[in-house]
């Protein structure tokens, strides 16, 4: 309870300037009296001394930022343009709540894509268990990759459960990506870019009228390019990192009548990487003792900076015997789908969207079908086992030292329907009310060699989900200025799963679910915004798969000690927000300010169970409870101020607090000997982050404007387990552009990460092999795989408008 008065008091300061803006908004031709924005004109030009409206689809419908009682942080495809970002995920580090995590299976690849709003992590690199969802135009992006940020007008964070209007997985919040619709006019667009460790990224589009004022269209391409911007540490000649995207995509814009607007779009592409820039705290490096129960382990605690530099390396040798039985084993997609180490990657998306306006009232309509094919092929990380022979040589000459090579196949495939009708927008009382279809399905394999054999690691398993949802939306103004909105989706999930191997049945259950939202909203003036709001989520449950399998004796024991079902029931959130949105002193200052408490329950927790066999013999088994449960509570603030006509400052501030009430961590029981660790906060993101922006521009010379930005991008301690021993030291990463534009021509001089930060993106604990000089292996150690930062790069980008 202080914790909510704390929060409600920080907003209710905010209404001490509200005289500020009162005024200008009420009066006749003040900047809140524009007339909204028509669909796909995201920004609106601003006189030079004010700052622009942003017009959002959150709530599925174009509405300005500062009147929607959600929080939001909105990037324009100026802002993307202005902070040199060339990939989504680089986003979160100017959004408050939003954190992009990595890290899977010691890989910091592009494999998949995991965004973590408020601290609430996956804990799964499934495409159908994540917890927030990618949208691009309305329709959902299993496994949330896109090839670029070409084509796109505007990325809306929208934060807190999103159930209501999105569906399941947008549990922690969701991601609405709009592209830009093609313009009528012929014209096009260059734009390439030069900098360190040769990347390369050029990108090329052009667009017109087809048939005037009926059928536009734009076609874009793209490749990009980089080395890398690391040398593995026992391969000079190799670098980590290396990337390369080719893509190409086509966007439609049809009027056939007045009353009809259709936009079609479709992108292919595809990602070719080497290894990844990664690096090990191993058992070289431990420094503690943490497991009173086992004084001989040794694990690493505290603060992890720069990594050794030793341990960035990767085993870059394809042995061809090891080579040969990964690529004749089982695959999804045939032999040589992927055919040297690191990343291969082929997409495709494609979607449709209509709006019809029949009358006052507009009927719209969303269709999508995503395909995603990628896989991988790595060694081992961290050391150099080629001084180390192999234990088998004698039955294998063929790989004659301590030897591994792993190959994984992934294929997301989705397809979305969406119907919606919407009551005119200038009355009292509105409503929306919607329907909609999403599949989804998710095929994985893993197999290796390891030593002297092939072993699929992980079989055949297919996850898959036909979802029916039927959602709307109710607001009424009922006094003027005050008014309450309603939202609710009542939705059906029909699950499959099923391990194609041995005899291993499949499993089918569904799952219904209401989740509702409620906000109250208050309006003093056009430029203020004041709300509340109580909202639910659930994402989607899951199967025991190997607890169906076992025997009765191992149910029982099973049983006995935690509370396992053959179906996992959702995990819930429940979560309450207060806020305050402005727009003050002649639209010079914006403020964004969001507070929020919530509570996680049923969270998805893998348990570790022993039981004695048949034999005798003390086994152990990993099954899911529903038994986890998290604290959430935050603050979340974003400004831009226009201090003078030529400059701009921006800033955000996030506190994500997480607080464990109940757990079962198996690293924290492996490592501590204590499996629950209430009190602590959960990993893989910071609790505090922050940003803080300003850009310069003024006249230069003839029709050019010169401009100077500099990015500070601060995060927080970033912790790699349950049990909070090891963490990132916080970090700091500086940014500069300078250069000079007009209507046609932009360039500019860069450098990014100017301090040569070493500090981790993110953690993951990970099994250290111990071999003796004989080969023998002697046991497993505690090691923390991490992610390495880009390093401090500088170049030039140049672009022309035609």
């Amino acid at each position: 309870m202080n914790n909510r008065l704390l929060i409600l008091s920080l907003l209710a300061s905010a209404s001490i300037p509200s005289a500020a803006f009162a005024q200008a908004a009420t009066t006749p031709g003040a900047p809140g009296a524009t007339p909204e924005a028509a669909p796909g004109a995201a920004v609106t030009p601003p006189p030079s001394d004010q700052l622009g409206e942003i017009t959002v689809t959150a709530r599925k419908s174009s509405e300005n930022l500062t009147d929607v009682p959600l929080a939001i942080t909105a990037v324009t495809a100026a802002a993307i343009e202005n902070r040199g970002i060339r990939d989504i995920t680089q986003i979160a580090a100017f959004t408050p709540g939003l954190t992009f995590q990595n890290q899977s299976v010691g890989r910091n690849d592009r494999g998949f894509k995991q965004y973590v709003i408020r601290g609430i992590i996956p804990n799964s690199s499934l495409a159908t268990r994540q917890t927030v969802t990618v949208f691009v135009d309305g329709a959902p992006v299993s496994g949330g990759n896109l090839s670029g940020v070409t084509d796109i007008e505007q990325v809306e964070v929208i934060k807190g459960p999103q159930s209501a209007l999105f569906g399941r997985s947008t549990f922690a919040g969701a991601i609405n990506v709009t592209t830009r619709a093609p313009s009528y006019t012929w014209g096009g667009e260059v734009d390439g870019e030069y900098s360190r460790f040769d990347t390369k990224d050029v990108s090329a589009s052009i667009e017109g009228g087809l048939i005037p004022d009926k059928l536009a269209f734009r076609l874009s391409g793209r490749i990009y390019h980089t080395d890398g911007g690391y040398t593995d540490s026992n391969y000079p000649d190799t670098r980590l990192g290396r990337r390369n995207t080719q893509s190409i995509s086509l966007s439609l814009l049809a009027q056939p009548t007045e009353t009809l607007t259709i936009r079609g779009f479709a992108t292919s592409w595809t990602d070719d990487d080497g290894l990844p820039a990664n690096a090990r705290e191993g058992v070289g490096q431990g420094n503690c003792h943490p497991n009173p129960l086992v004084p001989s382990l040794t694990y690493y605690c505290g603060a992890i900076g720069d990594t050794p530099a030793s341990t960035r390396t990767w085993n870059e040798t394809v042995n061809p015997t090891a080579y040969s039985a990964v690529q004749n084993g089982s695959t999804l997609f045939g032999p040589q789908f992927v055919d040297h180490l690191g990343l291969h990657r082929t997409a495709q998306q494609y979607r449709v969207t209509a709006n019809q306006e029949l009358g006052d009232w507009v009927l719209s309509g969303i269709g999508s079908y995503g395909r995603n094919k990628w896989g991988f092929m790595q060694t081992a990380l961290g050391e150099d086992y080629r001084n180390i022979p192999n234990p088998n040589k004698a039955t294998n000459a063929n790989v004659p030292y301590v030897y591994s090579l792993t190959l994984g196949n992934t294929e997301d495939r989705d397809a979305y329907g969406e119907v919606r009708l919407a009551t005119p927008k200038d009355k009292r009382l509105t409503a929306t009310l919607g329907a909609n279809y999403a599949w989804a399905r998710t095929d994985n394999l893993t197999s290796s060699y390891q030593l002297s054999a092939y072993v699929l690691n992980t079989p055949h398993t297919i996850n898959s989900s036909n979802t029916y949802g039927v959602f709307g939306s109710v607001r009424w103004e009922f006094v003027d200025h005050l008014s309450i909105s309603g939202e609710g989706r009542y939705q059906i999930d029909k699950l499959f799963q099923q391990t194609l191997a041995g005899t291993n049945p499949a499993y089918k259950g569904t799952f219904n679910s209401f989740t509702p939202r409620a906000v109250l909203q208050y309006e003093p003036s056009r430029s203020a915004t004041f709300y509340a709001s109580y909202s639910r989520g659930n994402r989607p449950g899951e199967f025991n798969t190997i607890y169906a399998a076992q025997p009765a004796y191992v149910q029982a024991a099973i049983s006995a000690q935690a509370h396992v079902d053959q179906e996992v029931k959702e995990d819930k959130i429940e979560m309450e927000e207060i806020g305050f949105k402005g727009n003050l002193f002649d639209h010079r200052l914006r403020i964004l300010l969001a507070g929020y408490v919530g509570k996680w329950t049923n969270r998805h927790i893998p348990n570790i169970i022993d039981y004695i066999s048949t034999a005798g013999e003390l086994q152990s088994i990993q099954v899911t409870a529903a038994n986890g449960s998290v604290d959430l509570k935050g603050v979340e603030f974003e400004t831009a101020f226009k201090l003078t006509p030529e400059l701009t400052l921006e800033g955000t501030f996030d506190l994500a607090d997480t607080k464990i009430k109940n757990s079962f961590s198996a690293d924290a029981l492996a490592v501590t000997g204590n499996a629950n660790q209430v009190g602590k906060q959960l990993p893989y993101y910071p609790k505090y982050s922050a940003s803080a922006s300003a850009t310069y521009m003024r006249h230069a010379f003839a029709n050019y404007d010169g401009f100077i930005r500099g990015d500070a991008q601060y995060s927080g301690r970033i912790y790699e387990a349950e049990d909070n021993l090891a963490w990132t030291k916080p970090a700091t990463i500086l940014n500069l552009r300078v250069g000079i534009q007009n209507d046609q021509y932009r360039f500019e001089v860069f450098g990014t990460n100017l301090t040569n930060n070493k500090t981790p993106n993110s953690l993951a604990r990970s099994t250290d092999t111990i071999y003796s000089a004989l080969g023998a292996n002697v046991g497993t150690g505690q090691g923390i795989t991490v992610s390495l930062p880009d390093p401090r790069s500088y170049g030039v980008r140049a672009s022309v408008k035609f």
